[in-house]
């Protein structure tokens, strides 16, 4: 039966072309517009490498100290002293990433710029200082070396682990690891050197990673006026269960409870810990969850809405000519559902080229405006004018978003022709017969 829809749909579209051709581009343009959000949802939300694990990190980036007898309070992430007492003494996370916060220490700490000892070159880096736990949560390919160890994190030895670009840059086919080099005039050892990332994964992105520890700009924040508290860390808390958040919040305010009998000057408060998905959602618009997907779904409705009512005004175009057919098909036994779904199946098929084609187009357009759709606020100064999103095929090409694209052309298609069908099939067959 569905053989005949598919040559019946494809007589249809070689008898008329410049409906089929209205109707593909009208389809393919929708789609694309849809499957852009689409795309662009998925690379911001899946696990893709070395972010092998975001369905499972939460963040604790907010911390507030305020001083007693109301001196003012000091708002930022969290402090070397609050990560060392509070978030490393959990019992509910697998592991703890923790990072230097971009917006924070490239004020603290300016430009960063890299040399090898003995050459003019000093190109200016990306630096992120980490612990050594990083290298547990976040799975990268090193080329050669081995990532700092928790000795040399907690001795706060001058390692670092530069990127493979760099690494070439700086010491063309020698082997980098062990090779001294200087971090704004600062000497630092090589450890090992790992595949380049992309600036998709924003969570490790940099070119030089670094113990935190052995930055003396923010161990110094263990004696600053806030004790420690709050500084320029953020904590990446991987669970060994997504559903381990609830867990987490109540173990974490009975630990900060503790901590806050231990200061001497105010007191700490601090924001819950929110899901890898929840904060790249809101950060899109600066909204909760709930808001974010609601403006979503609105745009969504409108970029499917509007060429739906266009479709939908060819298809009843086309289905008056197609009247005198349904009649007979009628008159033969043929019942409503018979011919809605022969109708659906033949719009179905002639929907698809679009689809495909709205698809490859959206993946265009994503590789074209990579930067405005995949980077925004601080990161995007962070990684500078000169710098640009590497995407790579396995971002893009995944069956989650080829199942977007066919659920998006089934909606299309069931918005676009079940009116106009509806009403074909409701004609009386002596009517249908007369045209």
């Amino acid at each position: 039966m569905y053989k005949q829809y598919f040559k019946q749909a494809w007589n249809l579209m070689k008898q008329n072309r410049f409906f089929s051709t209205v109707y593909i581009i009208g389809t393919g343009l929708a789609i694309s517009m849809v499957m852009v959000m689409a795309v662009v949802y998925h690379i911001r939300t899946a696990n893709i490498a070395p972010e092998v694990h975001r369905d499972r990190i939460c963040y604790v980036r907010y911390v507030s100290y305020r001083m007693n007898d109301d001196k003012g309070s000091l708002n930022s992430s969290c402090g070397p002293r609050f990560l060392k007492e509070v978030i490393y003494n959990l019992k509910t996370p697998e592991a703890v990433a923790v990072t230097t916060d971009p917006s924070i220490t490239r004020f603290m700490l300016g430009d960063i710029f890299v040399q090898v000892p003995g050459h003019e070159e000093m190109p200016k880096v990306n630096l992120l200082g980490c612990n050594d736990q990083f290298w547990k949560v976040y799975s990268f390919n090193f080329r050669e070396g081995k990532p700092f160890t928790e000795a040399d994190f907690e001795s706060g030895l001058p390692r670092v682990v530069l990127a493979g670009s760099l690494a070439r840059r700086l010491f063309g086919e020698n082997e980098a690891t062990g090779q001294t080099l200087l971090i704004n005039e600062a000497r630092y050892t090589v450890s090992g050197v790992v595949a380049d990332v992309s600036g998709i994964t924003s969570d490790v992105y940099a070119e030089v990673w670094v113990p935190y520890s052995s930055l003396n700009a923010i161990m110094k924040e263990m004696t600053s006026e806030d004790e420690g508290s709050a500084g320029p860390l953020i904590a990446k808390i991987q669970l060994r269960d997504a559903k381990d958040i609830g867990t987490l919040t109540d173990e974490l305010a009975e630990s900060v409870k503790r901590y806050n009998t231990g200061l001497a000057g105010g007191q700490v408060t601090y924001g819950k810990p929110v899901s890898y998905a929840d904060y790249m959602i809101g950060s899109l618009f600066y909204k909760d969850r709930n808001q974010t997907y609601f403006i979503l779904a609105v745009v969504l409705l409108l970029f499917l809405l509007v060429p739906a009512l266009n479709l939908s005004g060819l298809n009843t175009s086309h289905m008056q000519d197609r009247i005198p057919e349904v009649g007979i098909r009628k008159a033969f036994g043929a019942s409503r559902s018979t011919l809605l779904s022969q109708i659906f199946a033949e719009n179905m098929i002639l929907m698809l080229p679009g689809g495909i084609a709205g698809l490859l187009f959206s993946y265009v357009l994503v590789f074209l405006f990579r930067n405005i759709l995949l980077s925004s606020g601080f990161f995007a100064m962070q990684m500078g004018t000169g710098n640009t999103i590497a995407l790579s095929p396995g971002m893009l090409l995944n069956m989650e978003v080829f199942f977007y694209a066919f659920l998006i052309c089934l909606v299309l298609n069931l918005l676009s022709s079940m009116v106009p069908a509806w009403r074909a099939v409701r004609v009386n067959i002596t009517d249908a017969l007369n045209g």
